[in-house]
């Protein structure tokens, strides 16, 4: 091994290192919301539901990463919707951090 070698892979872990010793942390906070907006993040079972924020379809909450809806900050009426379930209504206030709900749909008998 040559003296290039030995800064090569010293250099290389310096950079490892520096970078979490090149693994993957698990990060389970969501980062701050850009300006103007809030991060609404929805854990529902099922998780399949049809999502309405203040009467408005939003999507399936399964198509959204994480069940994560980016809202405008204040007051708002949230609906979870399935064929066979009842629905969920609740309100939450979206602001600086994100919202977390958590909802169970009852099945219909």
């Amino acid at each position: 091994m040559n003296m290039r070698d030995c800064v090569f892979g010293a250099a290389l872990a310096a950079c490892l290192a520096a970078c979490g010793g090149g693994v993957i942390q698990r990060v389970d906070e969501l980062p701050p919301p850009p300006p103007g907006q809030a991060f609404l993040q929805i854990r529902c079972e099922p998780n399949d539901v049809a999502v309405h924020v203040d009467d408005r379809y939003a999507g399936q909450l399964d198509g959204y990463r994480q069940g994560v809806l980016r809202v405008a900050p204040g007051k708002h009426r949230l609906t979870l919707r399935k064929p066979g379930h009842y629905p969920w209504h609740g309100e939450f206030m979206a602001g600086d951090q994100a919202t977390v709900i958590d909802a169970r749909l009852v099945p219909k008998p």
